[in-house]
């Protein structure tokens, strides 16, 4: 698959390309197991909803994925985008300018609820996706096409 900045990309593209938006985020207090849209992200992996991290309320960063005429949402954690970049820098020759300086700072006690904290943080963080997509070494690695869950949109073309 090839990743485009959303400027370049089309919907007239084929499915094999992509681009990404992030424009908001959610707080979730506590995951609803009966929600339909909710289990089908509530699955046991590194990238799912709680992340093996049951402390909520949580803020979520909403990543719409956009390829062909598809679209889908992942819900992403501060900690799902911290465990993507140490995967990525494990698995790239580009471990010293891959490293977590690029993912813009933790909550402190003082921001928990501060809306320019998250927009900030929401900015720092696709800032820090376009970084990895737009890298040759990165864009096709199973980490990050399981944190996009680009799988998901085969199921759908």
């Amino acid at each position: 698959m090839m990743f485009l900045p959303e400027s370049k990309w089309s919907p007239r593209y084929e499915s094999q390309f992509y681009t990404i938006r992030m424009n908001t985020y959610t707080i979730i207090d506590k995951p609803s197991p009966s929600s339909d849209d909710t289990m089908s992200t509530f699955r046991t992996d590194e990238f799912s909803l709680c992340n093996h991290n049951n402390k909520f309320p949580a803020v979520y960063y909403k990543i719409e994925v956009l390829r062909g005429n598809t679209q889908h949402t992942c819900l992403r954690r501060y900690s799902q985008f911290l465990y993507l970049s140490n995967k990525i820098c494990h698995a790239t020759t580009e471990r010293d300018t891959m490293h977590k300086r690029h993912l813009p700072p933790k909550t402190g006690p003082f921001h928990r609820d501060s809306p320019e904290f998250f927009e900030e943080r929401m900015e720092g963080l696709y800032q820090f996706l376009m970084d990895v997509l737009l890298r040759p070494e990165c864009v096709n690695n199973t980490w990050v096409e399981a944190f996009l869950e680009l799988g998901a949109s085969d199921e759908n073309l």
